[in-house]
């Protein structure tokens, strides 16, 4: 039961069995009722289809959703032609595709080990038909104990997917913003980022990435995250002072950028410290000169006194903004980094474009091993049904889209996966 805990949504179960075998269809679902009363999966059968709806479309829908497929096997299921032609042939399709797993059940005694199933493992354990056996309850448990191995077994590949496709999206586009940071952390401890793009275009995660593939042993840093929005009027310049100086450890009603640099230093000296300021459009621009005139450029050039400290400390602020309007800023930003550039004036990194075909098509032919096949399948039209969904390539609408088609919500993995 440990294994399942912590799993966000219940796993389709769907029974393939002959009219026949529908007691022994009951009696097992008895068996399988505590997984469901436990959370763990959510069973399905013909009999479970509401008045008025389409049988034949409804069963066709569930057995494309379900992710378990349980044959209910016996001579009355080989010599259904819908059991045996349409749910068993398009059962086995899926199972092939990785799309589900299909476990046969060996109701009866039948010749089917030269089947199209015939080499998939069955339950009951050693192959032995349900109604062979004297005791049928002992059956049943086997048969339940066997499909809870399974669950078990699925829960760990989708953590396995989970974990593949996480890290085959760190090393999907953004490679101008990737080359930059990469650059800046290479020469030096010290250094502040502008992140900017339109709506939906991936800042966060772009932040995050940075942060865990290039700088993994980062990521025990002591963090501090502040939301822009106490900027955007002078009333509440001292209430942004006062929290991000709180964040700190500084306990004053009324504080100083200078103050609050202090405590920034003082975590430095002994620790990485990485500062974030979300949503910074919606923030004046000369608020943010402000900002970066009176605490980060004083911050950033103490910090790069001799003697001051552990100098393999990093010390990183990244501003970003959701709206694309700092594109338009005439802030001293640099843009290229050359001989001439110093830790404490920030870098603004290219503005974030959509993702383009070749870049998909790269990304989907590099990472192809460690993909799920609901994705590298027939690539070139993925490629353009991944773009026309996302809008012509809008980076958060890909990374929306990539994580539906392996299964996953976008939503659920990213508060798992975004730090800052």
């Amino acid at each position: 039961f440990c294994c399942f805990i912590g799993h966000k949504s219940l796993v389709s179960v769907f029974f393939s069995y002959a009219r026949q075998d529908e007691d022994l269809r009951n009696e097992l679902a008895k068996h399988l009722k505590i997984l469901e009363r436990q959370g763990i999966i959510d069973t399905w059968c013909d009999r479970d289809i509401q008045a008025g709806s389409e049988r034949a479309i409804e069963i066709d829908e569930r057995l494309n959703e379900a992710d378990i497929i349980l044959l209910l096997v016996s001579a009355d299921f080989v010599a259904s032609d819908y059991c045996y032609d349409v749910e068993l042939k398009r059962a086995l399709e899926r199972h092939s595709h990785g799309e589900a797993r299909v476990i046969p059940i060996i109701s009866r005694p039948l010749d089917w080990q030269n089947t199209p199933f015939g080499k998939l493992k069955v339950l009951p354990r050693n192959e032995k038909p349900i109604t062979q056996w004297d005791n049928r309850d002992e059956a049943f448990y086997d048969i339940a104990i066997g499909i809870r191995r399974s669950l078990e077994e699925l829960f760990e590949a989708q953590k396995q997917k989970q974990v593949n496709l996480y890290r085959a999206l760190l090393k999907l586009g953004y490679r101008q913003q990737a080359r930059l940071f990469r650059r800046a952390i290479a020469s030096e401890s010290v250094a502040a980022f502008l992140i900017h793009g339109l709506p939906e275009h991936g800042q966060r995660w772009l932040l995050n990435r940075l942060i865990v593939q290039y700088l993994p042993e980062n990521l025990n840093s002591k963090d501090v995250v502040i939301g822009m929005t106490r900027l955007t009027r002078q009333t509440t310049v001292n209430a942004f002072w006062r929290e991000l100086g709180g964040r700190v450890g500084i306990k004053k009603r009324k504080l100083t950028p200078t103050e609050v640099a202090d405590g920034v230093y003082d975590w430095w000296r002994t620790q990485d410290v990485i500062l974030v300021f979300h949503h910074v459009e919606e923030s004046p621009e000369d608020a943010i000169q402000r900002m970066i005139e009176e605490f980060w450029i004083p911050l950033a050039q103490r910090v790069q006194y001799p003697g001051t400290g552990d100098r393999r400390n990093k010390l990183l602020m990244f501003l970003v903004d959701y709206e694309g309007k700092a594109e338009d800023w005439e802030l001293p930003f640099v843009e290229k980094l050359d001989a001439a550039w110093k830790p404490h004036t920030p870098i603004k990194t290219p503005e974030i474009q959509e993702f383009t075909e070749n870049e998909l098509m790269d990304w989907l032919d590099g990472e192809y091993s460690d993909l799920p096949p609901e994705l590298t399948h027939g690539i070139d039209d993925k490629v353009e049904e991944i773009l026309d969904i996302s809008e012509g390539g809008i980076p958060e609408l890909v990374l929306i889209e990539i994580c539906d088609q392996c299964g996953l919500n976008w939503y659920e993995e990213k508060d798992k996966w975004l730090r800052l």
